[in-house]
């Protein structure tokens, strides 16, 4: 399609992607910004759409436009959990759910979760302690002091015996890889 053409959808059909916007609108995110991702899903699917099929155009690109923008909300932020991972852990919440209904308890998990927000910090927390237990010994206690004792560098320096200077370093080396390592 033309870059005219592709405009003109995108303004014939912006009150559906308002409203795709507005349903999945987070306080952190700005409305603009989710727009934009709505309409790259719009654009994809005025690509691939076959009137022939018999789907009205708005029923075939409301998943494009659903899927843009879960996509941009789950894949944004600093660090990124795999999908494997995400799977992983709500079937571990829902088979602890199930537990404890089974042997009846009323408390769910879910109550004590609170909003998907709340589970992803969970999710990233597992898996970067997951990481963190998959270091040799010296860069897990490096990480360990530093992050969950809260020493500075200077002090990790002293209980390890080695400079301020070498326990930056490892601790970018760490970190870089941790972070590359999630967003596989």
């Amino acid at each position: 399609m033309q870059e005219e053409s592709l405009d003109s959808l995108v303004q014939k059909n912006s009150g559906l992607i308002w409203c795709i916007v507005k349903k999945y609108y987070r306080s952190d995110y700005d409305l603009e910004e989710l727009y934009q991702i709505g309409s790259i899903g719009l654009i994809k699917a005025a690509k691939r759409f076959r009137p022939e099929y018999g789907y009205q155009f708005s029923t075939f690109a409301v998943p494009y436009m659903t899927g843009e923008i879960k996509k941009f909300l789950r894949d944004d932020g600093m660090i990124k959990v795999s999908r494997s991972m995400k799977q992983d852990c709500k079937i571990t919440i829902e088979s602890m759910n199930e537990m404890f209904t089974e042997n009846g308890k009323e408390e769910r998990m879910d109550r004590f979760m609170g909003k998907s927000d709340e589970q992803n910090k969970i999710i990233d927390k597992i898996a970067v302690h997951d990481m963190v237990n998959q270091l040799s010994l010296r860069d897990r206690t490096i990480i360990k002091l530093r992050y969950y004792k809260e020493k500075t560098q200077m002090q990790v320096a002293k209980i390890l015996g080695i400079s301020q200077v070498q326990v930056s370093r490892i601790e970018k080396r760490i970190l870089d890889s941790m972070k590359e390592n999630m967003i596989r």
